[in-house]
């Protein structure tokens, strides 16, 4: 039998039911107060010798998890908005690394974009507050967003928004599109003559980081996010960038950044980029000089308008460029040669030379701006049910890797695990960034071809050769244009990030505001 201990004191509130007494020792394993009462509630166990201890069986113990392998909950409210911002933040970091790193533009241009962020998201730390309700209105799937829920942030009523911090909730948040138009407008603050074109360019042939923007971001960040952002983030990926619908989100920055913090952007750089959107439409110089003249004839200036939201196509200083240089290559190099109504004295000895249209129809298919800048071998974007049945084993591997890359890796959803998620690098190939000596050479070989002059034109017979005056072609609407105003308005606007209508329509208002300005000038020669 054990000898008892010593004496101690019972924790606060413990006392000996029989006695009260609040000190107690310890004997034989049981406890006893001052005065010999056995408190009942304690044992303590003795396994004795280290070959006893084998007899009370295996002991097996779970391994903790570390913090870093536990699933970690998706946050809410505005930690969640502020992660979105963030990732946003990350993109714009990753394009102008490219910008800077790959293309050589100049290292300001981190400072003046990283400037009209923060002013873009200064008010985004408008207490959104930690809605729990709001976020579960996040998380439910449907095929058109919800109405009032955060999605409803991307639905813009207006082109000039209100970024006042006491909006709170109803704070327009900004998208994945307006990282690469916040870019853009950091060229043109710098004078930097990259057009948006390029930009267009740069993100749908992969260069530019745009489609593979969720799945850049470190995992940490991608596990955190709401589901609403994840979805948003992941749009990218399954569409291409529309040229409309960026010169669409730049303008609409412009706007919004004079509104809150009256902010003008200067003139784009438009005479470099001028001849670069000749160059790469592989045009003759004389159309350059003529499309300053008409500039200066008609009074347009390239900066964007904010006073008047008339919603042109001309609003757009790129387009209206592209569509001037058009006009001028039409007057210069008519489409139709047989069509003359009228012949005029070749003053001086000044001779214009012939443009080829047919030649340059099939040769324009070999500049490399004309190339086509997918990045994947299939687009499953309007796929049809009757088209995956029809589909070869190929061809469905591709669309079930298409598939599995759109999935949440978080979703607890069970049809997931048929979809396991492919790295993208396999699915997507970028394609080769367009090199200057590339288009320079192949601009050559065409102008070569397409451009030259009359062979039996001295300088005596030109100046007594009567010189055709050729029907200058107008086109309203798409459904009038000849093959080849059709092929050369593809081509200004695949250069410059354009729908064919959208060009159709720039150019028909540039030829009626000429038309307006002669027969102006008519009637002032009248009088």
């Amino acid at each position: 039998m054990e000898a008892p201990g010593g004496l101690r004191r019972m924790p606060r509130g413990e006392r000996c039911p029989e006695c009260g007494s609040q000190k107690w020792y310890l004997q034989d394993g049981l406890r006893f107060c001052a005065r010999g009462h056995q408190v009942e509630g304690f044992i303590q166990f003795d396994l004795g010798d280290i070959e006893d201890s084998g007899k009370m069986g295996a002991v097996s113990r779970r391994e903790k998890v570390t913090r870093d392998q536990r699933k970690r909950a998706p946050l809410t409210g505005q930690a969640g908005r502020d992660l979105y911002l963030e990732s946003l933040q990350l993109i714009i970091r990753s394009q102008l690394a490219w910008l800077i790193n790959e293309k050589g533009h100049r290292e300001e241009l981190e400072t003046v974009v990283r400037d009209l962020w923060d002013l873009r998201i200064r008010g985004s730390n408008s207490g959104l507050g930690d809605d729990m309700h709001e976020e579960e209105e996040l998380e439910v799937f449907s095929s058109e967003p919800p109405q009032n829920s955060a999605l409803a942030n991307w639905q813009q009523q207006s082109r000039k928004q209100s970024w006042d911090p006491e909006l709170g909730s109803r704070w327009p948040l900004p998208r994945v599109p307006d990282t690469l138009a916040i870019c853009y407008l950091g060229c043109v603050l710098l004078r930097i003559p990259t057009h948006l074109g390029e930009i267009i360019r740069w993100a749908n042939n992969g260069s530019l980081l745009y489609k593979k923007c969720f799945h850049s971001l470190p995992q940490e960040m991608r596990d955190r996010l709401p589901a609403a952002y994840i979805k948003l983030l992941k749009l990218p990926f399954r569409s291409p960038v529309e040229g409309d619908e960026l010169h669409r989100v730049v303008m609409d920055l412009v706007l919004s950044y004079h509104f809150n913090y009256n902010l003008v952007f200067p003139e784009i750089n438009h005479i470099p980029e001028l001849m670069q959107f000749a160059k790469e439409l592989a045009l003759p110089i004389e159309s350059i000089t003529v499309a300053r003249k008409l500039a200066s004839i008609l009074g347009y200036q390239f900066q964007f308008p904010i006073e008047r939201l008339s919603n042109t196509r001309l609003d757009y200083p790129e387009i209206r460029l592209v569509a001037l240089l058009i006009v001028a290559t039409k007057l210069s190099f008519p489409f139709s040669e047989n069509t003359s109504i009228s012949h005029t004295p070749n003053f001086g000895s000044i001779e214009m030379p012939r443009l080829d249209w047919a030649r340059w129809r099939r040769g324009k298919e070999g500049l490399p701006t004309q190339h086509d800048t997918k990045t994947g071998k299939y687009d499953f974007n309007k796929v049809t049910p009757s088209q995956i049945v029809s589909m070869d084993d190929e061809e469905l591997d591709a669309y079930f890797a298409h598939v599995s890359s759109l999935i949440d890796v978080t979703s607890d959803n069970p049809i997931t695990k048929f979809f396991p998620v492919e790295d993208l690098s396999t699915n997507i190939n970028q394609a080769e960034v367009i090199s200057t000596t590339e288009l320079d050479d192949a601009v050559k070989s065409l102008l070569a071809q397409t451009v030259g002059y009359n062979s039996s034109g001295s300088v005596e017979t030109a100046k007594s050769t009567a010189m055709p005056v050729s029907r200058y072609e107008a086109f309203r609407n798409v459904n009038h244009l000849t093959q080849t105003a059709s092929d050369l308005y593809k081509a200004a606007g695949v250069v410059v990030g354009a729908s064919l209508e959208t060009m159709t329509d720039a150019i028909y208002r540039i030829e009626k505001a000429m038309v307006v300005w002669q027969t102006k000038n008519c009637h002032e020669g009248e009088h």
